[in-house]
Order: structure tokens, then C-alpha cells, then sequence
């Protein structure tokens, strides 16, 4: 499963949304893509990435426009922590996602997995780099509702978060394409698939 999601707050447009919709049915190898764009609601956004159970890898993906490399997330948190509201106009400051469950989740990737992906991806020209910091919005509350339903099963996916800087069309200035994250998607799967 490939995620992206809607546009929000002053975005026009949403790369992973272009993404998700690109990509989906698309074949990699031994992966066939299926795609879901899910809202930038709290209460909307966990029900419309639905049940996980047939999935063998699973890679959701979010706008960090700030940033000027692509982010491999390795942590979720357990905390819904920012000022900007949801879509629904819905602000939720230091509560926790799942008051009984864990501070942290480490992505079901190992962190020299996913070194080993930034590292890969670098040398095919892409500016990747791992982030322990996936801030406390939307994509943080996605990521850790994901690992910790996938924790729970007796074969754990392998689920990853991805954060993509924002492109030409958001900024000017950046030096990103939609052409150049499709580009990397493909370099990320050719990379997933070569021998350990």
C-alpha cells in the first residue's frame, strides 16, 4: 500500500496526493501498487486507510515543506502535539494517540534498513537522509496508528513514512518535480528488491 495525502491548509496541492495517484496499480518488481489519498481529518484519516491485513509492505507519505531533502521517518510517537487544524478546522495540542500504548514505535524497517535505503538512494542522486522526527501532526498520528496496529500481528509488515519536500508547483524555488519523486519511488523499489 502506498499512501499520500489531501491538500491542507494554504497548500493548492499535495506532491504525495500526485504520488498516490500516479503511482497506483503501477508494478515494481514483486510489488503491485494500490494507492489510498487519505483526508487531512483526524477523526477521517485512520478509518480511510482501512483494514492492513493484506498488505506486504506499506509506505505512507506526507508534505514536510520546510524541509530540502526527502525524510526517511524511522519513529512515530505517541502524541497529536500542533497549532495548524485539521481540514475539519479541529486543533489538537499535547494529547496522546493511545493513552495505554508506547511513547515511541520504531518503523518495522531496522534502522540499517532504512540507512541502508538513504545511503542507496544518495548514491543514485537523490538528497535522502533518515529523520527521527516525524513532527506531531497528521502524518506522526498516521504513522503511529499504522506501526501499532502492524505490531500487533504475528508477522509485522514492513511499514515505513516517507516526508517529501515541497515541489515547483508549492515553491518556486525548490528543486523538486513530480518527475524526481517518481524517480526515486522507482530507485527506492529497485533498491527494496536487491539482494541483502
Amino acid at each position: 500500500m502506498f499512501t499520500g495525502f489531501t491538500s491542507f491548509l494554504d497548500y493548492s496541492a499535495n506532491p504525495t496526493e500526485e504520488l498516490a495517484r500516479e503511482l497506483d496499480a503501477k508494478i515494481f518488481g514483486d510489488y503491485q501498487i494500490s494507492s489510498k489519498v487519505l483526508p487531512v481529518d483526524y477523526a477521517q484519516a485512520e478509518q480511510a486507510l482501512g483494514p492492513l491485513e493484506n498488505y506486504q509492505l506499506i509506505i505512507l507519505n506526507g508534505l514536510a515543506s520546510g524541509r530540502t531533502s526527502i525524510s526517511l521517518e524511522t519513529q512515530a510517537y505517541n502524541q497529536i502535539d500542533s497549532p495548524q487544524p485539521d481540514t475539519r478546522g479541529t486543533i489538537i495540542q499535547n494529547q496522546c494517540i493511545h493513552p495505554s500504548a508506547q511513547r515511541s514505535l520504531s518503523s518495522s524497517f531496522s534502522r540499517s534498513q532504512i540507512q541502508a535505503l538513504s545511503e542507496g538512494l544518495n548514491r543514485r542522486g537523490h538528497p535522502v537522509q533518515l529523520s527521527d522526527d516525524p513532527g506531531r501532526y497528521l502524518c506522526n498520528f498516521i504513522y503511529y496508528k499504522t506501526l501499532l496496529a502492524i505490531a500487533q500481528r504475528p508477522r509485522p509488515v514492513p511499514c515505513l513514512f516517507i516526508h517529501w519536500p515541497a515541489h515547483q508547483k508549492l515553491d518556486p524555488a525548490s528543486a523538486f518535480t513530480i518527475s524526481n519523486y517518481l524517480e526515486v519511488i522507482s530507485d527506492f523499489f529497485s533498491l527494496l528488491m536487491q539482494p541483502a
